[in-house]
């Protein structure tokens, strides 16, 4: 990729994940780049209608433009539309926000969503990543890792604007042990206080695991005490989800000893 190339990806990015519009000092700042190098590059963006300049002020913002690239991408994916069915129904049943996560170790991307009709009004947004380690949908994926991508979780890492820092390995083997036997992983407060979330591992045709199903809900209504009711269903979802996509569910080639 080309130096400029990476530079206006990377400004981009940082657009994209501000609250607030930027000035370019800002910019610079966070890029670590001088202020004419960001004012050209910016100026670019805005005539290609990716970012605009607020109106009576020097600081920009990006456009929805991005998003309609992006949606139509999405809305082409055979994947997605492979799972989505799948996702409803998980919904309906349980009344769960069900998702599919993608696996982008040592990171997971929201991928797709299904509110269930209890399902929490709060949930994650399409197309956010977050570190692995921190996620029920994450920790489902990391148990049935090849050793090249397991060993990936022990480096710091970076995906966009969102960081990864290693986990201590002994701990983070012992928390996988368990996911490895019952074939789906659980979280109590996971990412947010009073939301319990479970997952089990999807695989794809080529024999690799590209992600796995998730359910989140109110602690209440998914407690602990239920985690074994649900996980029998999460993981026979997975299973489908995987010979949807031509997969072979919990291939003995991914347990590791």
């Amino acid at each position: 990729m080309s130096l400029t190339a990476r530079k206006a990806l990377r400004l981009m990015e940082a657009l994209c994940a501000a609250r607030e519009p930027l000035g370019i000092t800002e910019l610079a700042r966070q890029m670590e780049l001088n202020l004419s190098a960001v004012q050209r590059l910016l100026g670019t963006l805005v005539e290609m209608g990716y970012a605009h300049q607020v109106s009576g002020s020097r600081k920009y913002r990006a456009t929805l433009l991005m998003w309609e690239v992006g949606s139509k991408v999405l809305a082409e994916n055979q994947t997605r539309r492979n799972l989505h069915p799948i996702l409803r129904q998980a919904a309906h049943q349980t009344g769960f926000n069900a998702f599919f996560v993608l696996n982008n170790c040592p990171f997971i991307t929201y991928f797709d969503r299904v509110e269930g009709h209890i399902g929490l009004t709060y949930s994650a947004e399409m197309g956010s990543s977050l570190p692995m380690t921190r996620t029920a949908g994450g920790l489902a994926i990391s148990a049935f890792l090849p050793p090249h991508d397991l060993e990936k979780l022990f480096a710091p890492a970076q995906r966009g604007t969102v960081g990864f820092q290693p986990p201590d390995r002994e701990e983070m083997m012992k928390r996988i042990a368990p996911v490895r036997e019952r074939r789906y992983a659980t979280s109590e407060s996971g990412m947010r206080r009073g939301v319990n979330s479970i997952a089990a591992p999807v695989w794809q045709n080529d024999g690799s695991i590209c992600g796995s199903i998730t359910l989140t809900a109110d602690e209440s209504d998914l407690p602990p005490s239920r985690f074994a009711e649900f996980g029998q269903k999460v993981v026979r979802w997975a299973e489908e989800a995987t010979a949807t996509l031509g997969g072979q569910p919990f291939p003995a080639s991914f347990y590791q000893t």
